[in-house]
């Protein structure tokens, strides 16, 4: 009995064995069956398009600075005294000559009349002189030293009527005193302080420009301010720094502008915009923008053979509607609709965007722009 059993096992083995050999020896003969093709190759991807020709658009430099006078003196006694009369306030106008402050005048005229005196007495002894030289009674040396004296106190003359004027401190521009730290009565030394004046006009205003615009930049370009009082202006570039600053790596430019009457004073904040050109750009919506795998930002489009193009983009302008952008083609087909499911070099049906409602039609048929695809959009390249 056991022996059946035994007789069994070995056939079922022998023919196990018999069905594997014959799998591996159609294996080894090259007898693979073939997958079916039930697998069915994606339709392309349809995007909206919006063909669109880039457009001239000015180019601005904006900088925050401030308005500045165009000239600020501290005006300073030439000779000492007390003040007799200050002749302008503070905050008050004044024309170039004007009188800001009076010293007393103590012996100063006294000392005029002194100097008047010696002057005419050495001009008669020089006539004299002069005379007797002519009758051989004078000798020249006697002369020579007879107008030296004469020299010597008219020298002494003009510096008394010079210390006399220097009294009376006056205005060197026309412009608006800013101080005026003396009072009545006290007594002021050489160099003191008397006033310190500031002419408006023109308004110099001052900015700071990086160094990679400064090239831009040119003495005598045209520039529009804007102050924080609301008020505008326009001027022009008077100077341009030669060296950047140190610790910022800006350079000062100044726009001199008109303020002959004075309505926008000295101090406040400003902003200049200053034109440096134009450029070809495509106005676009941020919708438009994508980036690519290197994080560049830019706008995918399709070329003539509907394949799709990625251009890296730089934005010259922007506002709240969307950006001027640089380095598309002057005319460009901008994919509106689906570049986020499409790849560069990527085969597309093209949907051309109508204009006038910005809706996408392909033969009057409205499309879905996912059709065909069940992927999540890719990253833009």
């Amino acid at each position: 009995m056991k022996k059946s059993y035994i007789i069994a096992a070995v056939l079922a083995l022998a023919l196990t064995a018999w069905v594997l050999g014959g799998y591996v020896l159609r294996t080894a003969g090259k007898e693979v069956a073939t997958a079916p093709e039930d697998a069915k190759t994606l339709p392309a991807m349809t995007v909206s398009v919006r063909t669109q020709e880039a457009k001239p658009v000015a180019q601005v430099i904006v900088a925050q600075g401030q308005a500045e006078p165009n000239r600020t003196v501290t005006v300073r006694a030439e000779t000492m005294g007390q003040v007799a009369e200050i002749l302008a306030d503070e905050g008050s106008a004044v024309a170039a000559g004007d009188v800001i402050v009076r010293l007393e005048e103590n012996d100063r005229e006294a000392r005029i009349a002194r100097a008047k005196a010696r002057v005419r007495e050495q001009q008669s002894a020089y006539d004299a002189a002069q005379a007797l030289g002519k009758k051989g009674y004078q000798t020249q040396r006697q002369s020579d030293q007879i107008y030296s004296s004469l020299q010597t106190a008219k020298a002494e003359l003009e510096e008394a009527l010079i210390e006399f004027e220097r009294l009376e401190i006056k205005a060197p521009f026309e412009g608006d005193v800013l101080s005026v730290p003396v009072e009545l009565g006290a007594y002021v030394d050489t160099n003191g302080e008397i006033a310190t004046i500031v002419d408006n006009h023109p308004l110099v205003v001052s900015v700071q420009i990086t160094q990679q615009k400064i090239t831009d930049l040119r003495v005598g370009q045209s520039a529009s301010v804007s102050f924080a009082t609301g008020q505008e202006r326009q001027g022009k570039i008077r100077y341009i720094a030669a060296r950047a600053d140190q610790g910022t790596r800006t350079f000062r430019v100044e726009i001199e502008l008109p303020n002959a009457d004075g309505a926008i004073p000295s101090g406040i904040s400003a902003e200049a915009t200053i034109p440096t050109g134009s450029v070809l750009a495509h106005f676009l919506s941020p919708a438009d923008l994508s980036l690519n795998e290197a994080g560049a930002l830019g706008v995918k489009t399709v070329d003539d053979k509907d394949r799709v193009e990625f251009h890296e983009a730089t934005i010259v302008m922007s506002d709240v509607n969307g950006a001027w952008v640089t380095g598309l083609p002057t005319k460009a087909r901008i994919i509106t609709l689906g570049h986020g499911y499409v790849q560069t070099g990527e085969k597309v049906q093209v949907a051309d965007e109508d204009n006038s409602s910005g809706i996408a039609s392909s033969t009057g048929v409205s499309v879905d722009l996912t059709a065909g695809r069940s992927d999540e959009p890719t990253t833009a390249q």
